[in-house]
């Protein structure tokens, strides 16, 4: 068992293990609960779906020039092009085309006539009530986020007759363990997934797997390597070579991921918490869940590494991530606005929709919930089942 997996030293000593998801950083508290205000409410219509397809537009990509300026160049270049454009790719463009080895597989999926295979890890139930809160179910952010992927894969398409799939793995299950939620709702939530890729109509181009079972057939192995970890990362968090500084990121993060819905806690002890102050008993809980639940969190994803499950699984594939990196990797924006807009991923907030008179366009960012609800500009947009789709800015206010 090789325990200095390189890919997942080069992780946590160069890049984001966790995704920067802290919320005392930049958001402003409401004095009162914004929960127990007044807010217009109405139900998603078919105006809505246009709405949507603005949102799933990648605007700062203009198609015409770049098939001109790609024009005469070999097939799997121009792909390689498309999928490192700026629009798509948020990582090092120069690092990524310096390693042979994404460029290599690209070319061989060409020259075989098959589809170019992206794997991303991707898609977790996050219950903490400041970024939603409702149960977490797939709503406009998730909606938005697979019709990109798949209008990434038409793209493909039009480059090359085999285009793209996107092997989606999802980490519901896998992190339920440091996020503290229970399977019953990590399960469900991919199921839903699962339905919106078949009503969307993109279950060719975007398959959903579950990284709980990929791993299952090799227990023996990923358990030994998880206790191993577990160990080294409890007894010391920096035991890989991490940073204190980056420590302290990773850990303000885990706190706001972790599940404290289930603490029911009251408006004034949730600002405490998240909003700086960083008193009391009940942040001094979470603190504590926190620093056992990254340490559970880098051991599930270095035992992971381990097993180079990624090559095992689904070789030939292009690895993408949804975190920045040094290394040479696709740092693939889930939605047009990701890492340009809005840093958070679609299941660590609500979708926020606004108008961008410039362009005469809605594009979507992803926000915590409660700093949105309760607001006159903005609409609620609910679904038929009662849950939240998104919020739409009032633009004439």
């Amino acid at each position: 068992m090789n325990y200095m997996a390189p890919s997942y030293i080069d992780v946590g000593r160069d890049g984001e293990a966790i995704s920067d998801a802290r919320l005392s950083f930049k958001y402003t508290w409401p004095e009162e609960d914004p929960r127990l205000q007044p807010q217009n409410t109405r139900q998603t219509t078919a105006e809505d779906a246009q709405v949507l397809q603005d949102c799933v537009g990648i605007r700062r990509l203009d198609w015409d020039r770049f098939e001109e300026t790609a024009a005469g160049k070999p097939v799997h270049e121009r792909i390689f092009d498309l999928i490192n454009h700026r629009t798509i790719q948020f990582n090092s463009r120069s690092r990524y085309r310096e390693s042979p080895v994404w460029m290599g597989r690209i070319m061989e999926a060409c020259e075989t006539g098959s589809p170019i295979s992206i794997l991303l890890p991707v898609f977790c139930v996050i219950r903490n009530p400041v970024k939603r809160l409702q149960l977490t179910v797939p709503t406009t952010a998730e909606e938005v986020t697979l019709r990109h992927l798949a209008n990434i894969a038409e793209m493909i398409r039009q480059i090359h007759p085999a285009g793209a799939v996107f092997h989606l793995i999802t980490d519901s299950t896998f992190y339920g363990l440091p996020f503290g939620v229970t399977s019953v709702e990590a399960i469900r939530y991919v199921d839903l997934l699962q339905k919106l890729v078949d009503d969307i109509g993109c279950s060719d181009t975007v398959k959903l797997h579950d990284m709980s079972q990929i791993l299952s057939g090799r227990f023996e192995d990923f358990q030994k390597s998880f206790e191993y970890w577990s160990a080294q990362f409890n007894a010391n968090p920096l035991a890989d070579g991490l940073s204190q500084d980056s420590y302290e990121v990773w850990l303000a993060s885990m706190a706001a991921s972790l599940n404290t819905a289930k603490r029911q806690l009251d408006y004034k002890t949730l600002r405490d918490q998240f909003g700086g102050a960083h008193d009391g008993r009940a942040t001094e809980d979470l603190y504590h869940r926190a620093r056992t639940g990254l340490a559970e969190y880098r051991a599930l994803k270095a035992a992971a590494a381990d097993l180079q499950w990624e090559d095992a699984f689904f070789p030939n594939s292009l690895r993408a991530t949804i975190h920045t990196k040094k290394i040479s990797s696709l740092g693939l924006r889930l939605y047009p606005e990701y890492k340009f807009r809005a840093n958070l991923l679609p299941y660590h907030g609500i979708g926020v929709i606004r108008y961008c008179e410039k362009t005469d366009l809605h594009y979507m960012t992803v926000e915590p919930e409660m700093f949105v609800c309760g607001r006159q500009d903005y609409t609620r947009i609910v679904g038929r089942d009662g849950y939240t789709m998104h919020y739409l800015e009032d633009w004439a206010n």
